[in-house]
């Protein structure tokens, strides 16, 4: 019989066994690792050097037209526009199909949106386009805009609008259903640009699409008394929209519609001057300035047509802008409709107005954060009883809403009043001569 000695060293795992076993361990998961690398490169090179040869659905004659004509790229073929392809002899359809197998195969397409001008569209020559345009017509705003309103403001006959919005439902496929996981797909890391202030892009933070701060073709609303920071955020954003990706900007230009002459070059100096010495932003505050595109709306109807006018300046400077801010929205509304007798055209007017607004976001992707005055509720005994000015119609518009109020000093908190996906949180910045900044301990 075996010894108890004895058994327990034949029990005892051998020290060489277990060094072997861990280093078989370590090497199949570093074959592993290696292999998805070399997966991903692969997939990646396919990417980089993938010819027009390659594309599934191209025939041969098809891609003699193409090179012929100096289209040698995946790039030109996918920037060169479907009437120029046919008028090079590509059939529509042969284009279309090639560039939807394009959007299958190379991620970076696979939202690619075809880019039609009105001439594109039939019955619209060279000489209507323009005049269109002239009146800030394009073919975004064509797709997106009632026919009343076609009719009515741009001189298109009715029977003529639903010819050209059928034609480019043929051209691009209109406006299409897509599945929920594409929209989660295509708002993932999207474009966004920081507050200035920790506390605030954290309280802006949406963890599942990777994203805080100003997300461009976000609408927003701050409304609040006088002195709770609205203009002052106004002018901060117009500042840190054009810092770069790196440092928490998307180094576009911005848009500041001044209706009560709150804006301040000086401000922007100052807030400029605090985001270069922390962050070591080399842009210089004469660009900075140059980069705000500014004017002063003197009524309502004035403020109505600068805002229309961004339709056109955005279309003549695609990508260039990220924000435009309107300090405050309602001020020359409240004091030309005065009394009861005057609210339906008031609502409808402000209804109106911030349809084109939204329309601008949606449309180039730029976000639009606007400022609302307030008014107290004497019908509201318990609670607070400051209410924004211009009822559901403003309420129902803003993707997201903050409510601001004064605290001691120069503190301010910002509450998060309306948002479809942020909690209803509050933050706490205070208002200093650099501009909003975070208060110690409040992050």
């Amino acid at each position: 019989m075996m010894s108890k000695k004895k058994q327990e060293e034949i029990a005892k795992p051998d020290a060489k066994e277990i060094e072997e076993e861990y280093e078989e361990h370590l090497i199949e998961i570093a074959r592993k690792e290696s292999e998805e690398e070399a997966e991903k490169a692969e997939k990646a090179e396919k990417e980089v050097i993938m010819k027009l040869k390659d594309i599934p659905g191209l025939g041969k004659k098809t891609l003699e037209v193409l090179i012929e004509n100096e289209i040698t790229t995946i790039e030109q073929l996918m920037t060169t526009r479907l009437i120029e392809l046919q008028d090079l002899g590509v059939q529509r359809a042969i284009a279309k199909k090639i560039r939807t197998a394009v959007m299958e195969v190379i991620p970076k397409y696979k939202f690619f949106k075809e880019e039609i001008s009105l001439e594109d569209l039939p019955g619209i020559g060279k000489g209507t386009a323009e005049m269109l345009r002239e009146k800030g017509l394009n073919v975004y705003l064509l797709e997106t805009t009632p026919i009343r309103e076609l009719e009515e403001k741009y001189g298109i006959t009715s029977a003529a609008a639903k010819k050209y919005k059928v034609s480019l439902k043929d051209l691009r496929g209109g406006i299409e259903f897509i599945n929920a996981y594409d929209i989660l797909e295509k708002q993932k890391d999207a474009p966004a640009f920081t507050y200035g202030i920790k506390s605030l892009d954290a309280l802006t933070s949406i963890d599942e699409l990777g994203v805080s701060g100003v997300r461009l073709g976000e609408t927003i609303e701050m409304f609040g008394p006088f002195r709770s920071g609205k203009s002052q955020l106004c002018h901060q954003l117009c500042v840190t929209v054009q810092l770069p990706s790196e440092l928490g900007g998307v180094n576009k230009k911005a848009v500041f519609i001044d209706t009560e002459g709150t804006f301040s070059p000086s401000r922007i100096k100052a807030i400029h001057g605090k985001l270069q010495k922390e962050l070591g932003w080399e842009k210089k505050f004469e660009d900075v300035l140059r980069d705000i595109t500014y004017a002063r709306a003197y009524n309502s109807d004035h403020q109505m047509s600068l805002v229309e006018r961004l339709l056109e300046l955005f279309y003549n400077h695609k990508d260039e802008y990220g924000l435009v801010a309107l300090d405050s929205a309602t001020a020359h509304f409240r004091a030309e409709y005065a009394g009861r007798g005057t609210l339906a055209e008031r609502q409808q007017t402000i209804n109106y107005h911030l349809g084109i607004l939204g329309r601008l976001a949606d449309t180039y992707n730029v976000a639009v954060a606007i400022t609302n005055q307030v008014q107290s509720n004497p019908a509201a005994f318990f609670g607070d009883p400051t209410q924004a000015i211009g009822g559901n119609i403003l309420g129902h518009w803003a993707i997201t809403r903050f409510y601001l109020r004064k605290s001691k000093g120069e503190k301010r908190i910002i509450r998060i009043y309306d948002s479809p996906y942020l909690p209803e949180t509050e933050a706490v910045f205070a208002i200093t001569p650099e501009g909003c900044v975070d208060v110690e301990g409040s992050e």
